[in-house]
């Protein structure tokens, strides 16, 4: 009994110390990842220890069906040739002369018997045509023009009436502001017309057998071109035109761009 009992005390000593042991390394050690570390082992070690579980393999993505194409840089807009027009000139120096008066045909139907109504003009124009250049097909022109015409001899009006015998001459200073459009443009034979509006100054006088009329004022002035161009290159333009402004104006012009 006495052996027996001494075996008991010495089992319950050893239980004792080894709960004393598990307490004290406890105490020590932290909690990791909610389980007690083992006195004497790395909590590293340990937490590496522990078996991982294997990647799961990432399927490659599919190609798509669609091939896209590589983008490419827009291109810039100096990169972008423009279209040559040919013709870069924006103004123009237009000289034109020619007769200047009532044409017979036209005072045929006026008089049953008239002088000829006959005199010259000669002017200048600066024309405009812009960024289109004169090929463009149309530009404004600013002109200053003068003109005279004179008539001397016998005048009946109506068969019925008496021959008159008189005498006449003007002269007129005109200013108009032109706009031209023309037909084909790109062609080197091309029509044109325009319309413009403006002021005149006239002076004459007329006398008869009996009365003498002394003219001297400003009056409206329309300005009515058509002609027909033949382009001699880029710089020059040669025209053959015929214009009503305040009468009857035929002849050519010469045009010289820049």
């Amino acid at each position: 009994m006495l052996a027996a009992g001494r075996v008991i005390a010495a089992g319950l000593v050893l239980v004792f110390c080894a709960a004393a042991d598990v307490a004290f390394a406890v105490e020590k050690e932290p909690v990791t990842g909610g389980l007690l570390a083992v006195p004497g082992t790395d909590p590293a070690a340990s937490r590496t220890a522990l078996p991982q579980a294997a990647p799961v393999p990432v399927a490659a993505p599919e190609p798509s069906a669609v091939p896209t194409a590589a983008p490419s840089a827009a291109p810039s807009r100096a990169a972008v040739a423009e279209p040559e027009t040919g013709d870069d000139t924006s103004w123009g120096l237009v000289l034109r002369g020619g007769y200047f008066g009532v044409p017979n045909f036209i005072a045929d139907e006026l008089f049953h018997e008239h002088p000829d109504v006959a005199g010259t003009s000669i002017g200048a124009e600066i024309r405009y045509y812009g960024e289109g250049g004169a090929r463009a097909g149309s530009g404004i022109g600013l002109m200053v023009e003068s003109a005279t015409a004179r008539a001397d001899g016998i005048w009946q009006q109506h068969e019925s009436d008496s021959p008159t015998v008189a005498s006449g001459e003007i002269s007129m200073l005109v200013i108009t502001l032109t706009k031209y459009w023309s037909l084909f443009p790109s062609w080197y034979v091309h029509p044109y017309f325009g319309l413009g509006i403006g002021v005149a100054h006239a002076k004459g006088h007329y006398q008869d057998e009996t009365e003498l009329v002394v003219a001297d004022y400003w009056i409206p002035a329309v300005h009515i071109p058509i002609g027909l161009a033949v382009e001699l290159g880029k710089r020059f333009q040669l025209a053959i035109e015929g214009r009503f402004i305040d009468g009857i104006a035929i002849g050519g012009a010469l045009q010289v761009r820049f």
